[in-house]
């Protein structure tokens, strides 16, 4: 891990906290101007913008807002076409120069450089519009499932090692809406305290008590397991209905390895379930891509839950699950559109 020199954040917080003062001070003038010139008849009404968060946007943010929200010209490749602008009014508002920059593209879930232009999936793509639809436009319950559907979930499944799968129409949603339905009130979630923000969604939408252990320590994942095995439920002490431990294959901020050998032994040894988040490896890692159990040399078989993307080394959208096919026989997801389908299968 790269350590940051000590004068280096000392002077970056020194920053923050002064333009935090100048803005809290230039703020306390605005209030009192506001306050002195509105119309009585505003009175009594609640304030538009309330929070830290308007003021960080207000006087942090539209400092160095034109280093962020670059519009683009072009495919998401490895290089595109950036649309240079400017502002009259402090960042609030831009202008178009007319001048474009080739600018390399380091800020891209684009890992593989297959979200461009593809002289063999784009033809594809296009095919599938003709043939079918831009997308069902509902659920799988209103709308159907299509052949392209079935082709796609088997093909994960086979690819991932799984007998079934079932795929989104969102990498985000396949966390936070699985969860709830795969455990609720009295279960037990015991996840990485570094795991991606849908998935703690997805916890705390399940009902289920949620414990945290360190980031990627089996150790201390044993202690929490043993600790809240011999405690039970909150008030009952009752045994858990279902222990569940979240890990991430390649941990998307990090981008550490999961220690999964070690963190299966324990899961094994305690009965608890497995739940592994490959949106960053599967694709990725792996001696044919099929992420951090083939890199690893860890049987699939060992993991109850794998859930992965298609938005990161497959070029498309939506995410997908895979185990057992008794685990998703009452499991009704949104359906994926039928050109991204394609672009995942080709």
């Amino acid at each position: 891990m790269i350590a940051i020199p000590y004068l280096t954040a000392l002077t970056t917080y020194f920053s923050y906290g002064l333009l935090f003062v100048f803005g809290q001070f230039r703020d306390f003038f605005r209030n009192f101007i506001d306050w002195c010139c509105s119309s009585k008849n505003l009175q009594g009404y609640a304030p538009i913008c309330l929070g830290l968060e308007d003021f960080y946007f207000r006087r942090l943010y539209l400092r160095i807002r034109d280093c962020f929200e670059r519009p683009i010209a072009s495919a998401p490749d490895a290089w595109f076409d950036v649309i240079e602008r400017y502002s009259n009014d402090n960042n609030k508002t831009f202008k178009r120069t007319g001048n474009i920059s080739r600018c390399l593209n380091l800020g891209s879930y684009n890992y593989l450089g297959f979200a461009a232009a593809d002289g063999y999936c784009t033809p594809r793509a296009i095919e599938s519009l003709r043939r079918f639809s831009p997308s069902t436009c509902s659920s799988r319950v209103d709308g159907g499932t299509t052949v392209l559907h079935t082709e796609l979930e088997e093909s994960v499944a086979r690819f991932v090692g799984k007998p079934a799968a079932i795929v989104f129409g969102m990498g985000y949603v396949t966390n936070s809406a699985i969860l709830p339905v795969l455990i609720g009130k009295g279960g037990l979630i015991i996840s990485d305290s570094l795991n991606h923000n849908s998935i703690i969604n997805g916890a705390r939408g399940s009902g289920a008590t949620i414990r945290v252990f360190q980031y990627n320590t089996p150790s201390h994942l044993e202690e929490v397991l043993r600790e809240q095995i011999a405690q039970g439920q909150p008030r009952t002490h009752r045994p858990w209905k279902k222990i569940m431990v979240i890990v991430e294959g390649i941990y998307s901020m990090e981008g550490e390895l999961c220690k999964l050998p070690e963190i299966i032994a324990i899961c094994k040894k305690y009965k608890a379930y497995t739940y592994l988040d490959e949106a960053h490896s599967i694709g990725a890692v792996g001696k044919t891509g099929r992420g951090v159990c083939e890199l690893l040399g860890v049987n699939t078989a060992d993991v109850d839950i794998m859930m992965g993307t298609f938005t990161k080394s497959f070029g498309s959208i939506g995410g997908y699950i895979a185990g057992s096919k008794v685990c998703f026989k009452e499991l009704k997801p949104s359906s994926v559109s039928m050109p991204n389908i394609l672009t995942v299968l080709d």
